[in-house]
């Protein structure tokens, strides 16, 4: 399996409808990194953590536009369609012997934000 293979077979998992943090994080390595602009994580386990407080409600979709993988390197333009509706985002994937080590995405937040309720 390639580099890329395992980037669209993490799509595949994550968001292909209802949420399925247990099937992602057999794709993570133990010491993966995660940041975006709303969140951050140091180690798999408090990833999948943290994407458990979402719930397993969510119903996250994505369009893959384009992927491109170099070495190590993958790295994916999308439509993510979910709560906030439909928005375009990349994502930067690091990978070691098989595994997702690391995840950079790159969004405006903004849509995230103003659907929140206010307090």
């Amino acid at each position: 399996m390639t580099n890329t293979d395992i980037v669209r077979d993490y799509f595949r998992r994550f968001f292909s409808g209802k949420a399925k943090h247990s099937d992602v994080r057999q794709l993570l390595t133990d010491d993966f990194k995660f940041s975006d602009p709303m969140m951050s994580a140091n180690g798999a386990d408090e990833y999948v953590s943290q994407l458990r407080s979402f719930g397993d409600v969510l119903d996250m979709r994505v369009d893959v536009k384009q992927i491109v993988g170099a070495g190590d390197i993958v790295a994916a333009l999308l439509d993510f369609h979910g709560p906030a509706g439909k928005m375009a985002y990349s994502q930067w994937f690091t990978l070691r012997n098989g595994k997702i080590s690391a995840l950079h995405v790159v969004y405006d937040p903004r849509p995230f934000l103003q659907g929140q309720p206010k307090t």
